[in-house]
């Protein structure tokens, strides 16, 4: 029997295969609405299920890549650039709506145990900061959109 850590986790983004620049953390939570059946005359409370949603977050490192070493590329600008468009003029409150990315989440003990959960997403939250002794960070928040898909073995 094994644990998995910390150190097992990893965030992709759209179809890439390289991990989304140096992650610190990631976090998924999964939540579902009831749906009350209960009548009058029923003496105890009856339940039917409703709609689920999903959410997350995640706490990635602001690095520049190394040109010289493909593992080591960062591709956080790709979910800052989801949730932040630029254009219009200053004041004007008409730029480029929020895109929805392709998120998804690895705990992975090598090659041979991957669990995923892959879903697609609008980033609802950007949050960055840097301070004296440490490294620049960037907050992440999103919440999927419909349910998850693809490779979905994490909860297995």
């Amino acid at each position: 029997m094994g644990f998995y850590s910390g150190r097992d986790g990893e965030l992709y983004i759209g179809s890439s295969s390289t991990k989304a620049a140096k992650i610190q953390s990631w976090s998924f939570s999964s939540s579902m609405a009831v749906l009350e059946t209960t009548s009058m005359g029923d003496t105890d409370r009856t339940l039917k299920s409703g709609v689920r949603s999903y959410s997350g977050s995640c706490r990635l490192f602001y690095y520049v890549s190394d040109t010289t070493s493909s593992s080591s590329s960062s591709n956080i600008n790709g979910l800052i650039d989801a949730a932040i468009k630029a254009g219009g003029s200053a004041g004007d409150g008409e730029n480029t709506e929020s895109s929805e990315v392709v998120l998804k989440l690895r705990l992975t003990t090598g090659s041979t145990d991957q669990r995923d959960i892959q879903f697609s997403a609008f980033i609802t939250g950007v949050s960055m900061s840097t301070a004296v002794g440490e490294v620049a960070s960037a907050d992440i928040t999103w919440e999927a959109n419909g349910a998850p898909y693809g490779n979905t073995t994490l909860i297995n």
